[in-house]
């Protein structure tokens, strides 16, 4: 296996220094995927993005038959790949991963070969599709994204807040906000 490509993606700052953004789910919505792939592989984060509930046929019904989410494991410090563990379909057990459909780019981009076709349900509900974001923003307010291990993708630090906010519009300052996990 091959190490997953160190070039960043010049149109997303990364690290510590990006402001958290508030915004609309709307607006959330209109944000365009930048094709950094963090999402679609573990290697890409060090290991740090995993895939929660791993169904042990991993998606190959939607295949000719081949995993599409394939497990690995840090060996020394090479990531290959293994065999679908029991404990991989369990909630709380994080599986490091690799999607077969990924298609790294020279730029340091990866896209997803499957983009138009059927994908595992997560995919197409990442960051801000899934069923749960209405009631979520609608009970506590705001949703912060599941993206603070993502300092490459489009909607690292963003928050969505409802279409009433008066945050919207402004950056996050320090204890004004902040995600609980950076």
């Amino acid at each position: 296996m091959t190490d997953a490509p160190s070039v960043v993606p010049t149109n997303r700052p990364t690290g510590g220094n990006v402001e958290s953004q508030f915004v609309t789910l709307e607006q959330a919505r209109a944000m365009e995927c930048n094709g950094c792939g963090d999402c679609c592989d573990s290697r890409r984060t060090n290991g740090y993005w995993t895939w929660g509930v791993l169904p042990e046929q991993q998606y190959r019904e939607l295949t000719s038959g081949d995993a599409l989410i394939i497990p690995l494991q840090l060996v020394g410090e090479q990531w290959v790949e293994r065999d679908f563990q029991p404990e991989d379909a369990h909630e709380l057990t994080p599986t490091r991963f690799r999607c077969a459909a990924l298609e790294e780019q020279p730029d340091g981009r990866a896209l997803c070969g499957r983009h138009l076709e059927e994908r595992p349900p997560r995919c197409g509900e990442f960051p801000v599709w899934g069923p749960d974001i209405e009631p979520d923003i609608a009970e506590h307010g705001e949703l912060w994204l599941p993206t603070d291990s993502l300092v490459r993708c489009t909607w690292y630090r963003v928050c969505v807040v409802a279409d009433d906010d008066p945050r919207l519009g402004t950056a996050a300052g320090a204890g004004q906000g902040e995600p609980l996990v950076s």
